[in-house]
């Protein structure tokens, strides 16, 4: 049995009709690898909850559930690892005054060019290959940016205030990042591509760091602006979603929305690389290398972790991981870290969310060496030892404008094409 012998697909005209209807163009805030589209939060979250109820992510990422929870009157928890994708969500989610926001906004306009204070190396966050990816200028009038920026909170924000206001800033900095560097935006990867190459031998890669933010920065006030003011509470929580205290919120959550990492090897933190240094959520390659470690999906890893074959508590998934081993014991280890974490996520589910409510997760196979794994219907045989009856299934084809998931993504996994939505409901 495999989901693609299941007859279910009841809620598939419902997200159908949802996809019909405009995002909030606040999704587009940063850009995020393998981002939720709004319109599986938004079916459900119509679907299952009232407003008031309490939405709950442990993969919050960008926080795409969150903004559409928050749009639609919800209270909404959610747990992410890294701390550059916390930062995003609670740039998108916060409530700002826009008296204020426009007031920052004409400031730093009226100052950014005026800036003449002497820049240090000292002054410029340690980016490996930094001089390859930024010039020289570039990376002058980013530090201008920042520096600017904030002494433009401390002047019109009270002392209460100034985090959130610095959120909406720092998220925006970073947001622009990529594009001021010598980095392929068409790229979900940092490169500097042949295309970037040809540009730059043209004399036609010059960058305005300053014109770039202010021209972001206002599309953000206006789009912060038709979303509005929501009394909900909005709480993202930067931990393991695998290992978050989720006792503290025990039977309380009405539903779960969440979109886990894929599991063929994807670099998660690769696609951040740039924003991640430059923005000092990580000082050094060791502390890239150990936020990477701890993502989902992340494939690097030491030979003494994968020369010795590790096995779960399920005989299904440990079958895989025998063929697997035989082929390439490195990414057998990443199938049996994936699901290992993923077992320990669900269990997390089940403590906080309410009986009779709804858990749904987009998810897609994979193929890992040719060897393909049905991973939701994988996980829904481990959700069903826990208390989780499955409660429909259906395919969901991604657009094929997404060049982030409609690319392949490394030598050993094949490019997507669609997704499962699978919903259970806990008894």
């Amino acid at each position: 049995m495999s989901f693609s012998l299941m007859q279910y697909g009841k809620y598939k005209s419902l997200l159908d009709e949802a996809k019909k209807h405009p995002r909030l163009s606040l999704h587009s805030f940063h850009r995020y690898y393998g981002k939720l589209i709004p319109a599986i939060p938004r079916a459900f979250i119509k679907k299952f909850t009232n407003e008031g109820d309490l939405v709950f992510d442990p993969f919050s990422g960008s926080g795409t559930t969150a903004l559409e929870a928050k749009y639609l009157n919800r209270n909404f928890l959610g747990v992410e690892i890294n701390p550059l994708s916390v930062l995003i969500s609670q740039a998108k989610t916060n409530d700002y005054d826009q008296e204020k926001l426009e007031k920052l906004y004409i400031y730093l306009e009226e100052n950014l060019y005026n800036e003449n204070s002497k820049i240090e190396d000292s002054d410029i966050p340690f980016v490996i290959n930094r001089d390859h990816w930024f010039k020289d200028y570039v990376q002058r009038d980013l530090v201008i940016l920042k520096k600017v920026s904030h002494k433009a909170i401390e002047e019109i924000v009270n002392h209460k205030d100034r985090k959130t206001y610095s959120q909406l800033i720092d998220g925006t900095i970073s947001a622009v990042v990529k594009s001021v560097s010598n980095a392929d935006t068409r790229h979900v990867f940092p490169g500097f591509s042949k295309r970037m190459r040809a540009l730059e031998e043209q004399g036609k890669n010059e960058k305005n760091v300053f014109q770039t933010f202010l021209r972001a920065f206002k599309k953000r006030i206006k789009q912060l602006n038709q979303v509005g003011h929501h009394s909900v509470s909005v709480k993202i929580i930067e931990d393991d979603s695998s290992s978050f205290e989720a006792t503290r919120y025990k039977n309380t959550v009405d539903l779960v929305v969440t979109n886990p990492p894929y599991i063929s090897s994807v670099r998660y933190a690769e696609t951040l690389k740039l924003e991640l240094y430059w923005m000092e959520v990580i000082k050094d390659q060791s502390e890239y290398s150990s936020l990477s470690s701890k993502i989902i999906g992340n494939d690097k890893i030491g030979k003494e972790l994968y020369k010795i074959k590790h096995h779960t508590n399920y005989n299904f998934i440990n079958q895989i991981i025998d063929e697997m081993f035989v082929i390439d014991p490195k990414n057998a280890r990443v199938i049996y870290d994936f699901f290992q974490l993923m077992d320990r996520v669900i269990d997390n589910i089940y403590i906080i969310l309410k009986p009779g409510k709804y858990f749904v997760m987009k998810i897609s196979d994979s193929k890992i060496r040719k060897q393909n794994i049905e991973t939701g219907y994988l996980l829904t045989k481990i959700a069903e030892t826990k208390g989780f009856k499955l409660h429909d299934v259906f395919s969901d084809k991604i657009d094929e404008n997404s060049r982030s998931l409609t690319t392949a993504r490394n030598t050993y996994s094949d490019i997507i094409l669609s997704d499962y939505i699978v919903v259970w409901e806990k008894l």
